[in-house]
């Protein structure tokens, strides 16, 4: 694999992480477009390691505000009402799903990477999921509105006296409620962390994306289009962070008994790429979804998936 093939795969890795287009599926995608040898799995840690670290990078002091209450709650009885601490215990519940299915699925799911056009199908679920899931959250939106208009536009940065102190201090609790504020909305709570979670473990399937899926899961619930976007994110830090640590178990005798000068150049590379890629696309979706919706995304899968099925058919029978 060149010094190139790192960067557009860091760079492909970066974005498709965490815009709702499947990374996996894209990673299987461009090695078969282009007639590249597929990244080994010591690249793969490494740039799942770079959006990780990228996603912590845009939201650390929320993910630090998160776990300080999820570990004070254990403790301190009254800590249990803060959003957060809510917050904390929906992404552990909501994690589980994924880890079992990758546990228990994990050698089907590897045999699908090396079958394109199993991501060109997948794609199509997760066009389904991004249209059904903005179509649900529009009708129950228009429903609680009770035609006073669309309620995504309502700000929801400030709460009722009854809000704790603590839900005021976190930017993002502020985008993510938990609790009443007198307003008509849906609220984020122990059912529907489970679905999404449920969503979740779905996209282990190369082609479904994972933030595609756990943003339309929630928002088939009615959550608003921006709190599902940064909920998902959260979610994505646990279930990257386990993939990454699996991976780096099976190929810990290729990464660290490696001496080859180029295979380290790749890792840096891709790292880099990733990385930096991955920030601009967290903070370009959380941009994007506060004033539209994913349908552009859809489209993108299916064309995509289209390709997919049009070059095979070139490569079977021309």
């Amino acid at each position: 694999m060149s010094i190139l093939q790192s960067i557009v795969l860091g760079i492909i890795q970066g974005i498709t992480e965490f815009f709702p287009i499947s990374s996996s599926g894209h990673l299987v995608v461009f090695p078969y477009f282009f007639n590249w040898d597929y990244p080994p799995l010591y690249f793969t840690v490494a740039v799942h390691f770079a959006t990780l670290a990228a996603v912590v990078t845009v939201f650390y002091k929320e993910i630090f505000r998160i776990i300080r209450e999820v570990i004070l709650g254990i403790f301190i009885r009254k800590q249990r009402t803060s959003g957060n601490f809510k917050i904390g215990i929906f992404l552990i519940i909501a994690s589980i799903p994924a880890a079992a299915a990758g546990f228990f699925l994990d050698d089907y799911v590897e045999s699908l990477f090396s079958k394109p056009m199993a991501v060109a199908i997948f794609l199509l679920v997760t066009t389904l999921f991004l249209w059904l899931g903005e179509l649900k959250g529009k009708r129950i939106e228009a429903k609680l509105s009770n035609g006073s208009g669309n309620i995504q536009d309502i700000s929801i940065n400030k709460y009722s006296s009854g809000t704790s102190k603590e839900v005021m201090e976190s930017e993002l609790t502020s985008d993510i409620e938990v609790k009443g504020s007198g307003r008509k909305k849906v609220r984020f709570n122990l059912p529907i962390a489970v679905m999404v979670g449920l969503g979740q473990a779905v996209a282990i399937l190369p082609g479904v994306s994972r933030s595609g899926a756990t943003i339309s899961f929630a928002r088939f619930f009615g959550i608003r289009r921006s709190e599902a976007v940064k909920f998902s994110f959260l979610l994505s830090i646990p279930v990257i962070f386990g993939t990454f640590i699996f991976e780096l178990y099976r190929s810990s005798g290729i990464i660290f008994g490696s001496s080859n000068l180029y295979a380290v150049q790749n890792l840096i590379a891709g790292f880099l790429s990733s990385y930096l890629a991955g920030l601009f696309a967290v903070k370009f979706i959380v941009y994007l979804t506060r004033k539209r919706n994913l349908n552009i995304f859809a489209v993108y899968c299916i064309c995509l998936s289209a390709a997919i099925f049009i070059f095979y058919m070139m490569n079977k029978f021309i």
